[in-house]
């Protein structure tokens, strides 16, 4: 016990918020270290050091009856005492091969808040905290079943840090969470301080633009992609959750959907889809019409695009481009100042930065329109990997306008489709449900079934593919 105890004060520089404490019971001697940073110090003093004042034979036996109230873990080698000691809890040295690690962490963490990132009209208003075992509880909370499985893992050398893979054990695929584990496993890394940083690590960063994991903030909704067969990820110290393997089609899902009737979700879900279109392609097609494909342009409107241009100095795409960034600047500019600020940026940016630059002949009176309407459709889509993918996307399908005009867009388009058709993530396409086309889970993409017709799991997910519906008769009551 003492080898531990000097291991501890010369690992730490002999810290002064480490506390150790010996307390002399009959003839043997107990040790007693916890962290005061991290521990309740009346839970200490008026619980575990007053249980122990009443001990009189200290055997390992007695010692765990006076303090079985507590949640404990039974450890026995240095590297436990260590984490646990950094965890919050208060270590208990009873003897060279059996000690104690009893929780008393303080309450470090805020409580649970209503979402900041995913907000709908309707849908639960809870949102996962930075304590990983609360975020458990939630989802636990929403999905009672045994078959809800947790895999615990400490990754990290400095920081190690809590992460949790939750699963339903008879949906999700073996193959899947065996990827995952072995993922994990092979992390070695000095800290992970944010799920961010583990997101990155799985997805082996650079193959795709396109996220492949999706971040949730919700319960809910980390509840309901379990019950697909995904597997969840949640980091200790942080308020999202990682949705994994996550495709395209995952994107324009909202939890709204599961409020309205199938009709009116479809219809959503088509303007989502339209969206998507005009806020990738829209430039690009205005760059390579008003550059080389003008034959195409009604003669009145090509009239009115010219005397508009007429007295910019500009070609189409530097505008375009100018204007763009000044959009991506401002929208930047509104994530990172205070809420109070951030509006009135908003206004000066849309109205007076516009104007301006209309009046002193920068750029035309319909590159704002474009660049107006192709940035309010980027704001349907609230996850930021996809807007950043959809940045670079848009990107290219401006210069290939520029560069050989629709051409250009049609082959940049082909390459995209080639990319993201080609690519997959733990086994699961990234295109699915429409690249292998998937009858059953098409009745949930684009155009919503009804629930009760939406029989099936995806087979990438899960074998279990079949959802367990009971279906009963209806019958009406009479009326009396």
């Amino acid at each position: 016990m003492i080898n531990i105890i000097n291991k501890l004060k010369k690992e730490t520089n002999n810290q002064d918020t480490i506390i150790y404490r010996k307390k002399k019971i009959l003839f043997k001697n107990i040790y007693i270290i916890f962290n005061e940073t991290l521990i309740s110090s009346d839970t200490v003093s008026d619980f575990i050091l007053r249980s122990l004042n009443k001990i009189k034979v200290p055997t390992y036996k007695n010692i765990l009856n006076k303090i079985s109230n507590f949640k404990y873990k039974e450890i026995n080698t240095y590297d436990d005492v260590s984490y646990y000691l950094n965890s919050g809890f208060t270590i208990i040295l009873i003897s060279k091969d059996k000690y104690l690690a009893l929780e008393t962490r303080k309450n470090l963490s805020r409580g649970i808040t209503t979402p900041t990132t995913e907000n709908t009209p309707r849908g639960a208003l809870d949102s996962f905290t930075e304590n990983i075992e609360i975020n458990i509880g939630l989802i636990k909370r929403r999905i009672k079943s045994n078959d809800l499985w947790i895999k615990k893992y400490r990754i990290g050398r400095y920081t190690d840090t809590s992460v949790a893979v939750l699963y339903i054990n008879s949906i999700a695929k073996k193959e899947i969470v065996d990827k995952i584990d072995k993922l994990l496993n092979n992390i070695d890394i000095d800290g992970i301080i944010a799920s961010g940083i583990l997101r990155n690590l799985i997805e082996k960063e650079n193959k795709n633009a396109f996220p492949n994991t999706i971040s949730a903030e919700k319960p809910y909704t980390a509840a309901r992609y379990l019950l697909l067969g995904n597997a969840i990820i949640l980091v200790d110290n942080d308020p999202f959750a990682l949705i994994l393997p996550a495709t395209l089609n995952d994107n324009f899902i909202s939890e709204e959907d599961d409020y309205n009737k199938s009709i009116n979700v479809s219809i959503t879900r088509i303007i989502r889809y339209i969206t998507f279109a005009i806020t990738l392609l829209t430039p690009g097609i205005y760059i390579a019409l008003t550059t080389y494909n003008q034959e195409i342009i009604p003669v009145e409107l090509l009239i009115s695009i010219a005397a508009q241009r007429k007295n910019v100095p500009f070609s189409t795409i530097t505008e375009c481009i100018f204007m763009i960034l000044s959009f991506e600047i401002l929208r930047e500019s509104d994530l990172k100042l205070p809420s109070f600020a951030s509006s009135a940026i908003s206004i000066v940016g849309a109205l007076i930065l516009g104007e301006a630059a209309v009046s002193a002949g920068i750029v035309s009176p319909i590159m704002i329109i474009v660049v107006a309407i192709t940035a309010i459709s980027s704001l349907i889509f609230s996850e930021p990997e996809f807007t950043n993918a959809l940045r670079i996307y848009r990107l290219a399908f401006m210069v290939g306008g520029a560069v050989l005009g629709l051409y250009g867009v049609l082959l940049v388009f082909i390459f995209f489709l080639i990319n993201l058709s080609s690519y997959n993530f733990l086994g699961m396409p990234y295109l699915s449900p429409f690249t292998p086309p998937n009858k059953n889970r098409l009745k949930d993409s684009i155009i919503k079934f009804p629930t009760v017709d939406i029989k099936k799991r995806n087979p990438f997910l899960t074998n279990n593919i079949t959802k367990s519906t009971t279906k009963k008769p209806y019958t009406e009551e009479p009326y009396e």
